[in-house]
């Protein structure tokens, strides 16, 4: 019984849940069979106990205690009351979607040929979608079927009279263009992170052109997907992502929390690499983004912010200079990181606060308190230790690091190549600093040239900040 779908619906409850669904099975109108609500009540007070709390035998002497045991008797009772519990939860879940109940209800009064409760009902539905500020999918899709049960009003009345076809046809088209772009849009994404895999995007080529061809980026819900498509396959044509920025935080009222953090993420996405590239503009696009992706909650999952999201973010405030907002975003939202990930990554942001602001005693205090469990967390903390012990001149502590790091990026096989690369490419560079003449112009011209044809290289402008600076 552990593992049966109805377990897994009942540990999934909510108090309040458990309280309605008590009342729901009491109603002769749902369930009119004791013994299931008996299962129901012991459930709920033994499924919390562990493996042991809700074995079937316990369960059938609960419900049944001067009966013998019968398997197949108990699995019809567990039948009937999963089957209560699906049709509470899909009740709830229309009742309290007023534009779907609205739409139901249409649909009911336009079969029973009630006239005047149809045109009341149907109108409301409309003045609900409409009242709502949700501009999705679901808006497209609820738009299209309103005008879909117009459409069969009017037929069944007379077919001698004009109807609205022209306007579900436009209301499908718009829903069936949002949708093809967003499924493309998405498959590209999974392609990148999954590269066995090929997709055939169908009509893409003929919606694009349409798209482009027909105004329809005047709908918000087809302008946000064409524009990240956009972005991704043509990330030197900059006019998309900024159309999109434009978008992510001009219009996301119109769309839900899950589809609001697709789109920054996707925008965050086309960041990375331009700032890889050397682009400073673009730090300051992503810090924008993380900032109201955070301050806004979009960037949050079941309210917790993961620890990437949160290196990530302090990351942008730093590169930008924002070492206030970077501190007290630090002290705000450390709460809604994992209770294992906490200690971590709070150390590992102040520590990078610190080293950006100069503090370099209280950035190394932090960072060599703590080990690391992520790999590569571990290997940003080594480098800026490395940079401290060169700005400390602390030259013997700076060299003896630099062997342990390379040993160190030796055994992580796991390590992506071209990091892996850049990392050794970087310690490499940093043991001819450490035995440049500093005096002598040509040696700091070679080694300028030298960190500048390395590729990839980590830390290049610190390389080049030390020639000038010494």
């Amino acid at each position: 019984m552990q593992k049966s779908v109805l377990s897994e619906i009942i540990r999934s409850l909510e108090k309040k849940e458990i309280r309605e669904l008590n009342k729901w099975l009491q109603s002769p109108a749902h369930n009119q069979r004791q013994d299931i609500i008996k299962l129901f009540e012991f459930l709920v007070k033994n499924l919390p106990n562990g493996d042991e709390g809700a074995e079937k035998a316990k369960a059938w002497k609960a419900i049944f205690p001067s009966q013998p045991y019968d398997d197949a008797y108990l699995r019809q009772v567990m039948y009937f009351l999963l089957k209560a519990i699906e049709e509470y939860l899909v009740f709830v879940d229309i009742a309290n979607d007023r534009v779907r109940y609205q739409l139901a209800l249409s649909r009911i009064y336009r079969k029973r040929k009630l006239e005047k409760s149809y045109k009341q009902a149907h109108r409301i539905g409309i003045e609900s979608l409409e009242s709502q500020a949700l501009r999705n999918d679901f808006y497209l899709l609820n738009t299209f079927f309103f005008a879909q049960e117009e459409y069969e009003y009017k037929m069944s009345v007379t077919q001698n009279a004009p109807v609205n076809l022209q306007e579900t046809a436009n209301a499908l088209e718009k829903w069936f263009l949002e949708e093809r772009l967003r499924i493309s849009k998405d498959m590209i994404a999974h392609h990148r992170i999954y590269q066995k895999i090929n997709y055939n995007h169908g009509l893409l080529e003929q919606t694009l052109s349409y798209v482009e061809e027909n105004k329809m980026l005047l709908e918000p819900a087809i302008a946000v997907y064409y524009y990240s498509y956009m972005a991704f396959t043509n990330p030197t044509e900059e006019s998309y992502f900024e159309r999109l920025e434009f978008l992510i935080h001009n219009e996301m009222e119109h769309f839900q929390h899950s589809e609001v953090r697709t789109l920054y993420l996707a925008a965050l996405n086309y960041c990375v690499p331009k700032i890889n590239q050397g682009r400073q503009d673009f730090y300051r696009k992503a810090f924008e983004l993380y900032k109201k992706g955070v301050e806004s909650r979009i960037l949050m999952e079941n309210g917790a912010l993961s620890r990437y999201t949160f290196l990530n973010t302090v990351s942008s405030a730093l590169k930008t200079l924002e070492f206030d907002w970077a501190e007290q975003f630090i002290r705000e939202f450390q709460p809604f990181l994992e209770d294992k990930h906490r200690n971590g990554t709070v150390n590992f942001s102040l520590s990078r606060l610190y080293f950006e602001k100069g503090d370099y005693g209280k950035a190394q205090q932090f960072l060599t308190q703590f080990e690391y469990d992520d790999m590569l967390q571990n290997i940003v903390a080594k480098t800026m230790l490395l940079k401290i012990y060169y700005e400390r001149d602390d030259l013997d502590a700076f060299e003896s690091l630099l062997e342990s790091m390379r040993t160190y990026l030796q055994r992580k096989e796991a390590l992506d190549p071209s990091r892996k690369m850049a990392y050794k490419n970087m310690i490499s560079a940093m043991k001819k600093l450490l035995h440049l003449n500093i005096f002598s112009k040509p040696q700091r011209e070679s080694f300028r040239e030298m960190v500048q044809k390395t590729n990839p290289l980590m830390e290049r402008d610190w390389l080049l900040e030390q020639v000038e600076r010494k």
